[in-house]
C-alpha cells in the first residue's frame, strides 16, 4: 500500500514538474519581463543588463484644434535615452482611423530636421542606411489605417529626441452631439492562421529586410503576414504608476453655441476663454497628465436652437476647388413602414473582452433584446475560439425564446481566441423571410489582425442583410468596426464605458427600428469627384458628409447643390447654395490645405475598399491608383511612409547601438495577461524548439508511465 501511495506521489511530481517546464518554454519569461519586449546588444542572441530593459521613457503630448468638423492634431513624443548606451527604439501606436498623417518633424537638441513623405520601400531605404552611418533618423510606417510603427535610430546616452507628427482627423455627427475620439493604446489582436516562420508578402518582406527594430510578440501567419509589425509588448498598470503619461491642450471653436462639453473617459478642466463666444472652450486633464491606458473621448452639444442643419467647408488649391458638405436629413418617421424584423445578435465573448467590456457587450446585447416584439424573430450567437449559436436558425421572439436568450448572455464568460469568420458566416447563413427586415448587431473589441479578409467576406455573403458594429472596451479598433459597418450597409456605435451604455445603444436601437433614408443623390452644378462615390442609406440622426473636389467655376455665377432622397416612404429634396469663401493663402500654398488632405484621405480609403473586395490579387493594381494620390497630397498610407534624416553623423563607427521596443498600457478595464515575447532575446523560434522537446518530452513519460503500471 505504501510503495503504491509512493509511486502516485511520484508521478504527479513528474507531471508537475514538466507542466511547468512546458510552461516556461512556451510562454517566453513570465515574471518581471511579462508583458514587454526587452532590448538586445546588436550581437544576435546576447541580451542586455536588466538596467536596459527600460532604456527609453516616452512622453506624449497632444495638441489639437477643432474648428467645426475637422481637427488639426499635433503629438510630440519625447524619447529619454536612460541608460549609457546607444539605442534605437521601436514604438508602434494607434491614431484615429480617418488620419490624415502628413508632417514629421525631429527635434535633437537645437536642431530640427523636417521630414518627407517618401514612397515606403525608398523610405526604408533612407533610413536603413542612415541608421547603419550612425545618423540619427525617424521612420513612421502605417501598418494599419489606424495603427503606426516608429522606429528611431542612434539616440546618445543620456539623450532626448522629440518626434513631431502632424495630421488631421473628423469631428463626427450624430444625434444632436459632436464626437471626438482620439486612440491613446490598443487592445491586443488575436492572430488568427497557420504559423508560418519567416513567410511573410509585398510591404513585410521589404520592411524586415531594410530595418530592423524589435519585432511583436506574434509570428507571420497565412492570413496575417505583418503579425509581428501589429502586436506589440503590452503591460499592466501598477498600483500609483503613470505609464506612457500623456497631457493634453484641446483648443475647441464649435461653430456653434454649446450647452455641454463632456467625457466619459478622462476628467477634464474647461474653460472659455475670456472674450470669446459661447463656441469655443480651452480644455487639458485636469490631473495634468494621465497615462495612456484608454482612448480619450470628447462630446459637445449645441443648444438646441443652434443644432446645425446643414454645413460647408470649403478651400481652393491649384486651381481646384475642395468643398466638404453636412446635412441632416428629414427625421419624419411613418410608423406605418415598419417592418417586422429578424435580429441576429453576434457577440464577442473572447479573451481581449475579459474584465469591463464583457460587461457592457452582455449589457448592450441585453437591451437589443428588450426591443423585440412579438412579430420579431431573433437567434444570438456566442463566439471565442468556437461559435456557439443559441438557436439552429431564428426563432420567434416569444417569452420564452428570449428569456432562454438572456439566460444566455448572464452565463456567458470571456476566454478563448478570437475567431470572427465562423462566427460571421454563421450569422450570414440566416436568411429571412420576405415579411422580416434581417438585421446583424456585431458586438465586439474588433481585436484582430486579418481585417482584410473579413472586409472582403462581410462584402461577399451579407447579401440583403445590414450589418450594425459594436464596438465594445476602452481601446476598440476603430478602423474595422467601422468599415465592418459601411461594408454592411449598417451603422457604427462605439461604447467605451458602463455609463454609455444605455445613450448609445438606444440610439442604435432607435435606428433599427425606424426606416432608414435611401435613394440619396446628389446633383452638382459641374462634374465632380465625390467621396464616397455611392452615397450610403442613413439612420436616424446621422447626417449625409461628403468630400469633394470642383474645377473652378465662374466668379459671378451662384452654383446651387440640390440633395434628393427618400423617407419613410416620401421623397424629399433640398437646395444649398455652394459658398464661394476661398483665402488666397490657401490658393497658393505649395503644401495641401486641411480640407484638400481629407479629400485626399477620403479618395485613398475608396481605393482600399476595392483592395479588401478584390483580395490580394489586386495589390498590385491598388498600389498603382493610391500611390499617386497619397504623394500628391502628401498622406502617409499603405505605400508611403514619412522619414526624417539628420545628415550629421552622431554614433561613431566603432559603437554599436542596442534594440528596444517600447510598451503600449494594457487598456482600462482590461484583465486579460500582459502580453510580449521576447523575439530579440532567446528568440522566439527558440521557446517554439524548447515547447516541443517538452511536449516531447511529456509524451514520453506518459507512455513510460503505462507501461511502468503494466509492469507492476
Amino acid at each position: 500500500m505504501v510503495n503504491q501511495q509512493w509511486r502516485i506521489a511520484g508521478r504527479m511530481w513528474r507531471w508537475l514538474g514538466l507542466v511547468v517546464f512546458f510552461s516556461f518554454c512556451t510562454h517566453a519569461r513570465a515574471g518581471d519581463d511579462s508583458g514587454r519586449l526587452v532590448i538586445t546588444a546588436a550581437e544576435e542572441g546576447t541580451e542586455l543588463p536588466q538596467n536596459l530593459q527600460d532604456a527609453l521613457h516616452l512622453r506624449t503630448h497632444f495638441e489639437l484644434d477643432v474648428q467645426g468638423l475637422q481637427t488639426r492634431v499635433l503629438v510630440t513624443q519625447s524619447f529619454k535615452n536612460q541608460t549609457e548606451q546607444w539605442v534605437n527604439g521601436t514604438y508602434t501606436y494607434p491614431l484615429a482611423e480617418d488620419s490624415a498623417v502628413s508632417q514629421l518633424t525631429m527635434v535633437v537638441g537645437e536642431r530640427v530636421i523636417e521630414g518627407e513623405i517618401q514612397e515606403k520601400a525608398q523610405a526604408q531605404k533612407t533610413f536603413a542606411a542612415a541608421k547603419a552611418a550612425g545618423q540619427k533618423a525617424t521612420l513612421v510606417e502605417q501598418q494599419r489605417p489606424n495603427l503606426f510603427r516608429q522606429q528611431i535610430a542612434n539616440i546618445a546616452p543620456g539623450e532626448t529626441v522629440r518626434i513631431k507628427l502632424g495630421y488631421s482627423q473628423q469631428v463626427l455627427y450624430e444625434a444632436g452631439e459632436f464626437r471626438l475620439r482620439l486612440p491613446l493604446t490598443l487592445t491586443p489582436r488575436y492572430i488568427p492562421g497557420s504559423v508560418i516562420p519567416g513567410a511573410v508578402d509585398g510591404d513585410v518582406a521589404a520592411g524586415q529586410s531594410l530595418t530592423t527594430g524589435v519585432s511583436g510578440w506574434a509570428l507571420a501567419t497565412d492570413q496575417v503576414a505583418d503579425a509581428a509589425f501589429i502586436t506589440p509588448g503590452q503591460q499592466h498598470l501598477t498600483a500609483g504608476e503613470t505609464l506612457n503619461p500623456v497631457t493634453l491642450s484641446l483648443k475647441l471653436n464649435a461653430g456653434v453655441p454649446l450647452a455641454q462639453v463632456h467625457s466619459a473617459t478622462h476628467k477634464l478642466d474647461i474653460n472659455q476663454p475670456t472674450g470669446a463666444d459661447q463656441g469655443q472652450r480651452q480644455i487639458q486633464f485636469a490631473r495634468g497628465e494621465v497615462s495612456m491606458d484608454r482612448d480619450f473621448e470628447i462630446t459637445w452639444q449645441p443648444q438646441p436652437q443652434a443644432a446645425p442643419v446643414a454645413a460647408q467647408f470649403v478651400h481652393q488649391w491649384q486651381g481646384d476647388r475642395y468643398v466638404q458638405l453636412m446635412l441632416m436629413p428629414p427625421r419624419d418617421i411613418n410608423a406605418a413602414q415598419k417592418m417586422p424584423r429578424e435580429l441576429i445578435l453576434v457577440v464577442d465573448t473572447s479573451g481581449s473582452m475579459a474584465g469591463d467590456s464583457i460587461k457592457q457587450a452582455r449589457a448592450s446585447a441585453l437591451m437589443a433584446l428588450d426591443t423585440l416584439t412579438a412579430q420579431d424573430r431573433f437567434n444570438v450567437i456566442l463566439f471565442a475560439s468556437d461559435t456557439r449559436p443559441l438557436f439552429d436558425q431564428a426563432v420567434i421572439a416569444s417569452d420564452a425564446n428570449v428569456q432562454r436568450a438572456r439566460q444566455a448572455l448572464k452565463r456567458m464568460h470571456a476566454d478563448g481566441g478570437t475567431e470572427m469568420m465562423p462566427a460571421l458566416t454563421r450569422a450570414f447563413d440566416h436568411k429571412a423571410t420576405e415579411q422580416h427586415l434581417q438585421q446583424i448587431v456585431f458586438v465586439t473589441d474588433g481585436s484582430v489582425g486579418n481585417e482584410a479578409a473579413l472586409l472582403q467576406h462581410i462584402h461577399r455573403n451579407l447579401g440583403d442583410a445590414r450589418l450594425f458594429t459594436v464596438a465594445i472596451g476602452s481601446a476598440p479598433n476603430r478602423f474595422f468596426m467601422r468599415r465592418a459597418a459601411d461594408f454592411g450597409r449598417g451603422s457604427f456605435t462605439e461604447i467605451a464605458t458602463a455609463a454609455q451604455i444605455e445613450q448609445r445603444m438606444a440610439g442604435l436601437l432607435q435606428k433599427l427600428k425606424t426606416p432608414l433614408v435611401s435613394d440619396i443623390s446628389i446633383d452638382w452644378p459641374q462634374p465632380v469627384e465625390v467621396f464616397p462615390r455611392r452615397i450610403p442609406d442613413l439612420y436616424w440622426g446621422e447626417p449625409l458628409v461628403v468630400t469633394a473636389k470642383l474645377a473652378p467655376w465662374p466668379s459671378r455665377s451662384q452654383p446651387l447643390i440640390t440633395v434628393r432622397g427618400t423617407s419613410a416612404g416620401k421623397a424629399w429634396q433640398r437646395q444649398l447654395p455652394l459658398s464661394m469663401a476661398t483665402t488666397k493663402e490657401l490658393s497658393d500654398a505649395k503644401s495641401p490645405p486641411l480640407l484638400a488632405q481629407r479629400f485626399g484621405r477620403e479618395k485613398i480609403a475608396f481605393l482600399e475598399n476595392e483592395f479588401y473586395i478584390n483580395g490580394r490579387d489586386s495589390a498590385d493594381d491598388a498600389r498603382e491608383k493610391i500611390l499617386p494620390v497619397a504623394l500628391n497630397y502628401q498622406l502617409m498610407s499603405r505605400y508611403t511612409s514619412l522619414v526624417a534624416v539628420d545628415n550629421t553623423p552622431a554614433r561613431p563607427p566603432e559603437v554599436s547601438a542596442h534594440e528596444k521596443a517600447l510598451s503600449n498600457a494594457m487598456p482600462a478595464g482590461a484583465t486579460m495577461q500582459a502580453v510580449g515575447y521576447p523575439q530579440t532575446a532567446l528568440g522566439i523560434t527558440w521557446h517554439w524548439l524548447l515547447g516541443t522537446l517538452a511536449l516531447m518530452g511529456l509524451i514520453a513519460f506518459a507512455t513510460w508511465e503505462v507501461r511502468y503500471v503494466r509492469a507492476a
